[in-house]
């Protein structure tokens, strides 16, 4: 039995499928990924770079792949899938694509700064940062972006401060940033921001080295424990790991985070009036939001079986999370968001050996956005229909180009009232018979 299905798994080869990557509802994953969980949980398919892969799509197996020693997240070994048109081969100090004693090692050199007292220290930066840029938006006229006035700023400015870098550098990382992670560009342009990139951190790194402050960087060159066990160089990608993570995620959840909330005034209300909801409902907007777009790569060291399928030594594996984040074995009407789920198990953050380490963080971030972006505009609205939105297909993290918003001094719309300018919600049984509840487009 088990050589026919090797059989025909070699046969599979010769007619891969693509990794399903188009959206027909905004904040939904490709619709396929609802069938491949029943039918094909673990499927051969293509990259959009041509690598033949495994597709997982299913929670349980998402997880026992993220748990397991076994999958390299290293992508200089063989048979590693990738989603970039390029051969990019991590920098150094890039734990996030290493294994095993590297990985801890310079995973253990910082993951004190994300955590307890540590973490509460940082609470007043967050507070000031939001409060600055809330005044900004505030003095401007509407309509404005909030992605280009409020959210980017302050997940830029966030994460700069902590590190320690200038935050008027900010559209020189972006600009590379983006390349790299935008699956259109050719191979030469996402080698050339890389370089780029890693010559300004070196650049950093090298005036901390000489002068070391109070932020995170400074902190540990200063600590002579921690500094001993790492090199210039893995500094150097350590700083562009931190930055490059932390900036580009919060501002996209912070853009779609605030389209959902304006379409859920009565969960967007229970909110802001009931503060110990607050991380259960931050952990499901991360659930239901899954801004990783294009899954994480892996590839198998030797032979593994996941989900009672064989995969053998050198074959790639793409978890897709934000289709684990919607299976119903694990989630009651997953589609829907719901500030009363407890989902503080979710794939959002990723899970197993390389969970995010700045999950705390992001959660008091954007605690603090949400609140005070909502308590001081409490009449915020869209300016535009949602399926209008130029939502960020092509990129590896998704999210919004732009996000067009207004506001006036009068009070808010009433609770039972989706604030925006599309047809109304319709209620969960009768949206998924008609459609995406945000569009009213078929699924």
């Amino acid at each position: 039995m088990q050589h026919l299905k090797d059989s025909m798994e070699n046969t599979m080869d010769a007619t891969l499928h693509d990794i399903p990557t188009q959206r027909t509802c905004p904040f939904d994953p490709p619709p396929e990924y609802r069938h491949l969980r029943v039918e094909q949980p673990i499927l051969r398919v293509k990259t959009p770079r041509g690598d033949s892969t495994w597709l997982v799509t299913r929670y349980k197996d998402i997880r026992a792949v993220l748990s397991d020693k076994r999958f390299s997240s290293d992508p200089r070994r063989p048979g590693f899938p990738s989603y970039l048109t390029g051969d990019i081969d991590p920098p150094p100090g890039f734990f996030l694509l290493m294994d095993d004693a590297d990985h801890k090692r310079l995973r253990a050199l910082i993951v004190g700064e994300f955590i307890g007292p540590q973490l509460e220290a940082l609470n007043p930066l967050m507070q000031s940062v939001v409060a600055r840029n809330m005044a900004v938006l505030e003095s401007l006229t509407p309509p404005q972006d909030l992605i280009t006035t409020f959210a980017l700023p302050i997940a830029a400015q966030v994460i700069c401060e902590l590190l320690g870098v200038p935050y008027a550098d900010h559209g020189f990382v972006q600009e590379r940033t983006d390349t790299i992670l935008d699956r259109s560009r050719s191979p030469e342009e996402q080698e050339a921001a890389v370089v780029e990139l890693m010559g300004y951190f070196d650049q950093q790194v090298t005036l901390k080295e000489n002068a070391p402050g109070n932020d995170l960087i400074g902190r540990l060159i200063q600590d002579p424990a921690r500094y001993s066990q790492v090199s210039h160089d893995e500094l150097v990608g350590l700083a562009a790991l931190l930055l490059l993570s932390a900036y580009d995620t919060m501002a996209q959840v912070i853009g779609l985070g605030t389209v959902v909330l304006l379409q859920q005034p009565e969960q967007l209300k229970t909110f802001l009036e009931e503060p110990a909801l607050a991380d259960n409902f931050i952990d499901e907007m991360v659930r239901y939001l899954s801004v990783n777009h294009t899954g994480l790569p892996r590839v198998a060291t030797t032979d593994v079986e996941i989900g009672g399928q064989l995969i053998r030594a050198g074959e790639g594996v793409v978890v897709m999370l934000n289709s684990g984040n919607r299976d119903e074995l694990i989630y009651t009407q997953p589609d829907q968001i719901d500030i009363h789920r407890k989902a503080r198990n979710h794939l959002g953050f990723g899970h197993g050996l390389h969970k995010c380490i700045g999950a705390h963080f992001a959660r008091a971030e954007l605690k603090i956005v949400f609140r005070s972006l909502f308590k001081q505009l409490p009449t915020l609205a869209l300016t535009c229909p949602i399926d209008t939105l130029p939502f960020r297909h092509e990129m590896v993290l998704y999210g919004l180009k732009q996000l067009p918003i207004t506001w006036t001094d009068g009070p808010r719309q009433s609770a039972t009232e989706p604030v925006h300018s599309t047809p109304a919600q319709v209620p969960p049984n009768e949206a998924t018979r008609r459609g995406c509840p945000y569009t009213g487009s078929p699924l």
